[in-house]
């Protein structure tokens, strides 16, 4: 399990089993089976749970309140407010937990998102075919080792904007994105490629704007998702160095922002069709 400082989020619960996780500075996401048993959580984050397989026995409460019990099938989503005790008495099941900060969420929902004053039935609820892909998404990627920052960031804020969405705000609306801004956005990625931790929320900060809103105005004026528009541009930026022959195929990898080799050849094949190896032949005299 991850050291997650208690001061920050304090966890305790049954043994779990498969347990995985994907730790980054403005998000955690964990995938494990719970045995049955008591967790009692609290912390300065918001925390996101889908139980991947039905609940037969389940029953929780906030605070100090009275304990219900209640229906759990599989794939419902609780929202667990930052600051908010939570206490569960239930049975075995599969989980995805994702611990996300709460300026995420203001930025998204704005004043309307207030979690603190809603009922507490309105916590949880079955999760639509769009948010449990998001969640899958996440789930997946940390299982099979492939958790990229900048796309684990980008599925993050497209989670946190299903969620408020589904518990009944809609995210709320901004300025655009300026052709200046943008320019300075372009030229900030150009000048910062084979920077590895290039993240949503840095170029949000360049166009002065919250990452949820610069995501969706980005994608909006370009076409692409930042996250994309990134890779591509990794992408050209390895063809010149492969085109020059004079550098091995590692040194690209991390020249260009790539967290190795294996992920510079994946995410290269992925764009043109062909491994780096099969573009340098093409393009060599």
């Amino acid at each position: 399990m991850p050291d997650i400082d208690p001061q920050i989020f304090s966890i305790s619960r049954p043994a779990l089993a498969n347990y995985r996780a994907f730790v980054q500075r403005n998000m955690i996401v964990e995938t494990y089976r719970s045995e049955a048993g008591q967790m009692i959580s609290k912390g300065s984050l918001h925390r996101i749970s889908i139980n991947r397989t039905a609940h037969g026995r389940y029953a929780y409460r906030f605070g100090s309140g009275a304990f219900r019990k209640v229906d759990r099938p599989a794939f419902t989503l609780g929202f667990q407010p930052a600051n908010v005790a939570l206490e569960v008495d239930g049975d075995a099941s599969d989980y995805i937990s994702i611990f996300q900060p709460t300026a995420l969420y203001e930025s998204i929902g704005g004043n309307d998102f207030d979690p603190d004053c809603r009922n507490e039935e309105g916590l949880s609820a079955i999760t639509d075919p769009t948010t449990l892909q998001v969640a899958l998404s996440l789930a997946l990627a940390i299982q099979a080792d492939s958790s990229d920052p900048l796309l684990m960031e980008h599925l993050g804020t497209a989670l946190a904007c299903c969620v408020v969405k589904l518990l009944g705000t809609g995210p709320t609306a901004g300025s655009p994105l300026t052709s200046g801004n943008l320019r300075r956005v372009i030229d900030y990625i150009e000048g910062l490629l084979g920077k590895s931790d290039l993240s949503i929320e840095e170029l949000a900060g360049v166009a002065h704007m919250s990452p949820f809103h610069f995501s969706r105005e980005f994608k909006r004026t370009t076409g692409v998702a930042p996250h994309r528009f990134i890779l591509e541009r990794r992408v050209e930026r390895a063809k010149l160095h492969l085109a020059d022959g004079k550098r091995l195929l590692t040194d690209i990898a991390y020249a260009t922002g790539f967290s190795s080799q294996a992920h510079f050849s994946s995410v290269f094949h992925r764009l043109t069709g062909m491994t780096p190896k099969e573009y340098r032949r093409s393009v060599q005299p």
